[in-house]
């Protein structure tokens, strides 16, 4: 078991912060050598252009899903030879379970986030040729529909600028008509298909942590809104035909760093955290968050945040960030932070926080894992004032001190990130900016 002695090894040098953390780095690398790996754009962990063209996957594009091909490929490598049960701990929209399912293994995902797993739901439900013919009725009924009424919009003034007049009447009046729809599933098909285009009738889309207003804007009225909820709804139909799901999964709509107990222990578990990019996902899916009704008051964001990782510095959490935390970070990193010129000085707290979370989410595994489990864990890491946040390295010590075997570190491939961090970070530290897959045993 690795044990890097950080707490002993900063009496032992006398160099500042910044010398100290690469060192720890290269000590960790020594014991533990990073594996570089080239893979097709097809099976990188985190890339969800594969999955715009898979049947079912491609109903909602999520920012940094992942790609069917690599669970299926991670799930049949680390597979037990008797029953296997699939976990993700932070299962976004389904990818996980729904190629799980499709594989003919039991599944489960975690999810705090209403909107993902409304959709993770839909995708993974049991259909049978009744919902099939109910939708093809709606849909002939949808075609032909007169729209003289209306919900009432969001009470959110944000994201009703992100959209044109007649762009956001038109939304509105779609959705009544979907609400007077009487069969839950049906209903809920046409409610994820409303959601999925919403970012194309919208002035604006999903940049970086937020949206940013298009360059070129097109006006969209009540009968491209139509003809586009058509288009999707059609597809959805002809991939429920296409695909059949081996076993149906449960989407639970909990954290994964509070207590929980999965309905079987996991043998499979393959998952990717949020990164510690400052990506807030309520500020992300904040339209998509609201029209669907997940969103209905500020008070509603507050929950979400309250219970989502510390990945971000839109939010100032108030539990606990020291319970599963970790040297290097708190004492070196977050130290070195302080004393930098950083665009935000809550930024060496939410370092802090983040890793404890995922502390935490190690700890509530543990119960819930069989003896032999393989973990496989997408992370990314990150750099603040030009310094090299080694989240895959960071990630492996914690999972060692809490009782995990490190199987390895591989990196995928090496990730960007703004001009001046890039003039910041030093040449020879470049290499730590990257998106890694660690894998873990659970042996105990």
């Amino acid at each position: 078991m690795l044990n890097l002695n950080l707490e002993d090894s900063t009496k032992k040098y006398k160099k500042n912060y910044y010398e100290e953390i690469i060192e720890l780095y290269e000590k960790f690398e020594n014991k533990f050598p990073i594996i570089s790996l080239k893979h097709s754009a097809e099976n990188m962990p985190v890339n969800f252009n594969l999955s715009k063209t898979k049947p079912i996957h491609r109903w909602f594009t999520y920012k940094e899903g992942f790609s069917p091909n690599f669970v299926e490929g991670f799930v049949a490598k680390h597979k037990h030879a008797d029953e296997n049960v699939v976990f993700d701990p932070f299962g976004g929209i389904g990818t996980t379970v729904l190629q799980s399912s499709i594989l003919d293994f039991p599944a489960f995902s975690n999810d705090i986030n209403p909107m993902s797993n409304f959709i993770a739901r839909v995708k993974t439900a049991k259909y049978a040729k009744v919902d099939f013919d109910d939708v093809d009725a709606q849909l002939k009924k949808f075609r032909v529909a007169t729209f003289n009424k209306k919900c009432n919009p969001p009470d959110n003034e944000t994201i009703l600028n992100y959209f044109s007049k007649s762009g956001l009447e038109a939304i509105l009046k779609v959705q009544y008509w979907i609400e007077k729809i009487d069969r839950p599933k049906t209903k809920e098909i046409f409610s994820l298909a409303l959601l999925s285009i919403l970012e194309i009738i919208s002035t604006h889309k999903k940049d970086g942590n937020g949206v940013k207003q298009k360059k070129q804007v097109s006006d969209f009225d009540l009968m491209d809104v139509v003809f586009l909820l058509h288009e999707k709804v059609e597809q959805v139909l002809l991939d429920l035909r296409l695909v059949k799901l081996k076993k149906i999964p449960k989407v639970f709509h909990q954290s994964s760093f509070d207590p929980y107990t999965l309905p079987k222990p996991a043998t499979v578990v393959i998952t990717s955290p949020p990164y510690a990019n400052c990506f807030d996902y309520s500020k992300i899916y904040l339209v998509e968050l609201w029209f669907g009704g997940f969103f209905k008051s500020s008070l509603d964001q507050k929950i979400f945040r309250q219970s989502s990782v510390v990945s971000h510095v839109h939010y100032k959490w108030d539990r606990r960030h020291d319970e599963y935390g970790n040297y290097l970070v708190n004492n070196l990193i977050a130290k070195h932070l302080e004393l930098q010129e950083l665009w935000d000085k809550k930024i060496p707290n939410m370092l802090i926080g983040y890793f404890n979370d995922l502390g935490k989410v190690l700890h509530e595994l543990k119960p819930n894992l069989a003896q032999g489990a393989t973990l496989g864990f997408v992370v990314g890491n990150s750099v603040y004032a030009g310094l090299p946040v080694a989240t895959d390295i960071i990630l492996s010590e914690i999972a060692i001190s809490l009782g995990f075997d490190l199987v390895s570190v591989e990196s995928y491939r090496q990730l960007s990130t703004s001009s001046q961090q890039l003039k910041l970070i030093k040449e020879k530290d470049k290499k730590y900016l990257r998106e890694s897959l660690v894998t873990l045993k659970w042996n105990k």
